[in-house]
């Protein structure tokens, strides 16, 4: 997608010297001498301690004899199952609902969502909704005519003022600086009482509504991790980056709340017969949240989160406050194995040698990622495919999507052509814990975006995690890479009949695409991708 693309390419010098050319004339969009941030009220999570979310919580613990210490978790692995813990979350919420998130789709799960939150406002929920300027460049002003409920207010991160066309292009070229960090974070958290985070964004693909299959995964929380969330999102919220929409977008001339909520309904009407909507109805897992009929499993939960200012004033940062340095501390802990799925994956020198030390201590590391035919920012594979052999040298196993993975899966939601791509950020550590959230493993998410994941001390959750990595790793959803006889990469799967596939260039790819990468490859860009 073009977000990810630019959001890993720093823009060109030319770009920059241009945009300095033209930044006089642009100077009108720079700012709004009328925005002082210290001047705004801060505000926090809104708790309900009656709310239709708190009993069912409650119902829970008393149920299966859980004290307050542990936290009630379910794995979401698949996307309608994603997209409707979101939905119970937002139609059942009683006194707040918070948002975060890097992409915000204006597409069917995105306007979905957006027409739950207006009908929660209507009802009397507060909805705060921080997106990030660039995953989430908010430009239709029927967003800022939703912003003008009384019960909702919308957030831009780190933004630029020009909304689109080449004053935006121009105004992130002069501020690259700035602009380079963005808000990767995906949360959201009802009645101050439950969350869900993870790997996805709120669009289309994450939720098995594209032909893009995105293979994911999010955890649903209460317990004692979703105040350490709170204080994360309010945090984000209350930071003098988090620019209210109406500095930057002007209501629909003539548009109200009333017209809204007809587009609203007359939009629901046109996509009844969609097979996502069909879906969505037959789901029982919203009803089944609520009432208590699914099984929660039980641990201790830690939620770390990369504070804004590593966006804004990283330098003047306590190195230890970053996600890296946590995630470090307990990926160092491992004993047993460590089993990695990162949509994008560039060690570096650090992490190759930090992984080959694992390995030489009798930890099993593997690895899944995406190959060149599964991923969607190519500038990325360049940086990866450089640390194949040495990772294989070291003994570390390497696993790469395939374009068919869970090809079985697909094929009830698009009777044609689509393809799987890796979005996973998991860590599966030994046999009791992991972590799931939004960083990968490179230099983008450790160094120049915000992050966000949960560590999980859980048996139960461990095995759920570690079975997805063994379904995502057979023959027939990824390629296993090793090094043949002559000291060069072989990339081996199976067929549908179950015959050994070996190939010795990137498979499914044609000779443009790997031209390409090995173009990229020469950029001295790896801490940008």
């Amino acid at each position: 997608m073009y977000v990810r693309f630019i959001a890993r390419l720093p823009l060109n010098l030319l770009g920059i010297v241009f945009g300095c050319l033209i930044v006089m004339q642009l100077n009108g969009c720079q700012s709004n001498a009328d925005y002082h941030p210290e001047e705004r009220v801060a505000t926090y999570t809104l708790h309900g301690d009656n709310t239709r979310l708190q009993k069912m919580i409650t119902r829970q613990r008393i149920e299966h004899g859980q004290e307050g210490d542990q936290n009630g978790l379910y794995l979401l692995q698949e996307g309608l199952s994603a997209f409707m813990a979101r939905i119970a979350m937002i139609d059942n919420a009683d006194v707040s609902l918070d948002l975060q998130y890097y992409i915000f789709s204006n597409d069917i799960s995105g306007k979905l969502i957006l027409g739950k939150l207006l009908n929660a406002a209507d009802r009397g929920v507060r909805v705060r909704v921080l997106v990030d300027d660039l995953g989430a460049p908010i430009q239709d002003p029927w967003f800022a005519v939703m912003d003008q409920h009384p019960n909702i207010e919308i957030r831009v991160f780190n933004p630029v003022v020009a909304r689109s066309g080449l004053p935006r292009t121009f105004q992130q070229a002069f501020h690259f600086g700035r602009i380079n960090h963005r808000m990767h974070n995906k949360l959201m958290v009802a009645d101050g009482v439950a969350i869900v985070t993870g790997g996805r964004n709120i669009g289309d693909p994450y939720f098995s509504n594209d032909e893009t299959f995105f293979q994911d995964v999010d955890i649903f929380c209460f317990g004692p991790v979703v105040s350490q969330a709170t204080n994360s999102f309010d945090t984000y919220w209350n930071h003098e980056a988090s620019v209210p929409l109406n500095v930057i977008l002007k209501a629909k001339k003539g548009g109200t709340l009333t017209d809204l909520r007809k587009m609203g309904a007359e939009y629901l009407y046109t996509v009844r017969d969609s097979e996502f909507t069909k879906a969505l109805e037959h789901s029982q897992l919203g009803q089944d949240i609520v009432s208590g009929e699914i099984t929660f499993e039980w641990g201790q939960a830690s939620l770390y989160a990369d504070p804004p200012d590593k966006a804004t004033k990283r330098d003047e940062v306590d190195p230890q406050q970053f996600l890296g340095a946590k995630l470090k501390t307990v990926l160092n802990q491992a004993r047993e194995q460590l089993l990695i799925s990162s949509a994008y994956f560039i060690p570096g020198e650090n992490g190759l040698a930090f992984l080959s030390d694992l390995e030489k201590r009798g930890v099993k590391v593997s690895v899944l990622t995406n190959a060149l035919s599964t991923t969607d920012v190519a500038v990325v594979h360049s940086g990866y495919s450089q640390y194949r052999k040495p990772l294989l040298e070291a003994g570390i196993q390497l696993w790469e999507l395939r374009l068919q993975a869970g090809e079985e899966r697909r094929i009830q939601w698009f009777k044609g052509r689509s393809r799987a791509s890796l979005h996973a950020k998991s860590f599966v550590i030994d046999d009791d814990k992991v972590i799931i959230g939004s960083v990968n493993l490179d230099g983008r998410s450790l160094i120049q975006n915000t992050e966000i994941g949960v560590y999980i001390h859980s048996n139960k959750i461990n095995q759920q995690l570690a079975d997805t990595y063994k379904e995502w790793t057979r023959p027939n959803f990824a390629w296993r890479l090793s090094l043949n006889e002559d000291d060069d990469l072989q990339w081996q799967a199976q067929d549908k009949q179950g015959n050994l596939i070996t190939e010795y260039k990137d498979p499914e790819s044609s000779g443009w695409q790997r031209f390409k990468v090995w173009l990229l490859s020469w950029l001295p860009i790896e801490q940008q991708i």
